[in-house]
């Protein structure tokens, strides 16, 4: 997702102060295919709101996602908690 992330900020010439992702997953006793990741992303400071946006939107549809198998419910939050309406 970080790879993501640098590649998208390059290609849109988006410079982040830092881009950091801090992950939490449960895997839920109830349903064992069910895994709940809370994914926060820290992209530091002096970003317009359009390109924390971007950003944004370019981890939630990272290819990672395809890679993984079962039930996953993501649950994405910036780090100063005013995630974009998607």
């Amino acid at each position: 997702m970080v790879l993501t992330l640098a590649a998208v900020a390059a290609h849109k010439k988006i410079k982040p102060e830092r881009v950091e992702v801090f992950i939490d997953c449960d895997v839920k006793a109830d349903r064992p295919l069910l895994t709940a990741c809370d994914i926060q992303l820290d992209l530091g400071g002096g970003l317009t709101d359009r390109e924390r946006t971007i950003l944004y939107n370019s981890a939630r549809i990272c290819e990672v996602h395809q890679l993984l198998a079962g039930e996953i419910d993501f649950k994405y939050r910036l780090v100063d908690g005013h995630s974009p309406d998607a």
